[in-house]
């Protein structure tokens, strides 16, 4: 059964709602766990995401933070920054992961392109993610792809727009890979 890891910066806001979406989308198929570049180990998801989570139906009230690392990113089959300095510090610390990592962005905008996903069944299609992405890199090199903006100890509009971005996008690729 494919892995999938998400990883943003302290693994209390955007990379729990991106595991935790994608585990409701792709259910029994895949696996999903999420990490921090620089996690807030311990913690629990804030007031203003949780509660941006829960009007989706989404329960975050279960996550605790942990900190990347490498062997995290070289036992998953697909790993998903939710920003560019995420994919640059995952890479760098497992190179191994370099085919595999993507930013949520970056999937959502093949999954909006009808871009082609081989296989049968979603577990199969998770495995194929990173070839698929691999071989749409010349078009996807004309998008502008964006990060996910970190919304911790900003503005509760800050909180709506970041899960905002993150439940559009999660929606769109779990969509593609269901075929």
């Amino acid at each position: 059964m494919p892995h999938i890891l998400t990883v943003c910066t302290g693994n209390i806001c955007r990379s729990p709602a991106a595991e935790i979406a994608l585990r409701r989308h792709l259910g029994d198929a895949v696996t999903t766990s999420s990490a921090g570049t620089r996690a807030v180990v311990g913690r629990g998801v804030p007031e203003q995401m949780a509660r941006e989570m829960a009007a989706d139906g989404l329960d975050a009230s279960t996550h605790v933070a942990r900190q990347f690392t490498a062997a995290m990113a070289q036992d998953a089959d697909l790993v998903i920054a939710l920003a560019a300095e995420h994919r640059r510090r995952l890479v760098s610390e497992a190179p191994a992961a370099l085919k595999k990592s993507f930013l949520l962005m970056e999937l959502a905008a093949m999954a909006r392109s009808g871009a082609p996903l081989e296989g049968e069944g979603t577990a199969e299609r998770v495995a194929n993610i990173g070839p698929a992405v691999i071989a749409y890199r010349p078009q996807l090199a004309a998008l502008d792809i964006v990060d996910v903006p970190d919304p911790y100890g900003r503005t509760d509009q800050e909180y709506a727009e970041s899960f905002a971005m993150i439940r559009d996008a999660v929606n769109d690729i779990a969509a593609w890979v269901r075929g």
